[in-house]
């Protein structure tokens, strides 16, 4: 694959994480993740830019804890899972019925996600610097 391709790739996973950020309910790690992997196969320069962007350094540290580690902290899973039921009853409210698509949708991505949550390992270990 080409490297304006990675690029690509790397800006429209950076426009999602910065909208995780912002939107409650949105992840923004995983959308971070996946835009790390694509400048890192394209471009330093995207790289270092990805890292300057204030609003998601939370979610850079988290996605170089994953990347060293290979787990997640507790607290996390928790808010990953709680803002993810939380959007699927948020969903269920403002639609007003529990049996239309984007209702069932919202309650698989939640499911989705707290599947993954319990799959993946837990990091009990405190951050380098946090004592």
């Amino acid at each position: 694959m080409s490297k304006p391709f990675f690029i690509l790739i790397g800006l429209v996973f950076t426009g999602l994480a910065i909208l995780g950020a912002i939107l409650p309910g949105m992840p923004t790690t995983v959308f971070l993740i996946v835009a790390l992997w694509a400048f890192s196969r394209s471009s330093e320069r995207m790289t270092r830019w990805l890292e300057s962007i204030p609003i998601l350094r939370t979610a850079l540290k988290e996605a170089r804890r994953f990347e060293e580690r290979r787990a997640v902290r507790p607290a996390v899973k928790r808010i990953a899972v709680g803002f993810a039921w939380g959007s699927a009853g948020m969903t269920a409210l403002v639609t007003q019925s529990v049996s239309q698509p984007l209702v069932i949708g919202v309650a698989l991505a939640a499911v989705a996600a707290t599947v993954f949550m319990v799959l993946i390992p837990t990091d009990r270990a405190p951050p380098p610097g946090d004592l």
